[in-house]
């Protein structure tokens, strides 16, 4: 079968177009890797006060009522009465990835409970050079009770998010 001209060029045209348009949906397609850690996500009220907007508010524990206890180290604890507690976020709505609030100060002595809230991913709140390293699951909340022994300045990342900037410190005075 011998194709006249303009079959042939019809032919050569529409299976050009195919393949542009075969191309073109492939290459519109989203080069965008997944986030978190692909579990089904569980909705959870999140009891928080704070918004996202506040993501480098500074926090400055309240004064010790006995200065005069020192541990001898920091230390991570489930029975240890705190001084107090925080509520820390970790925000992850609209691509924004924060610890809200991202810098927390404290007083060196002071034994605080950290309450961790995932908004609607997993994330990790790490403080290597402290030892702290908690997993919290998309819409869970994660205690931690912890005492802050040595005077710094301390990095925190969430190691998932960190090249998306949940970054933070802790500041212990």
């Amino acid at each position: 079968m011998i194709l006249e001209g303009g079959d042939m060029i019809r032919r050569l045209v529409g299976g050009a177009l195919f393949v542009g348009l075969l191309f073109a949906t492939y290459a519109c397609g989203e080069n965008v890797p997944p986030k978190g850690s692909h579990d089904e996500v569980k909705p959870a009220p999140i009891a928080s006060t704070s918004s996202n907007q506040s993501s480098s508010a500074v926090v400055v524990a309240p004064p010790s009522a006995s200065p005069s206890q020192s541990p001898s180290d920091n230390s991570e604890s489930s029975s240890t009465p705190s001084d107090y507690s925080l509520d820390i976020a970790m925000n992850d709505a609209n691509a924004k990835y924060v610890f809200n609030p991202a810098d927390i100060t404290v007083n060196v002595g002071e034994t605080v409970t950290l309450k961790l809230t995932s908004e609607n991913e997993f994330h990790s709140f790490t403080v290597d050079d402290l030892g702290i390293d908690v997993e919290v699951d998309a819409g869970e909340t994660e205690e931690i009770t912890f005492t802050f022994s040595e005077a710094g300045t301390y990095e925190l990342i969430c190691i998932p998010h960190e090249s998306l900037g949940m970054v933070g410190k802790i500041i212990v005075q």
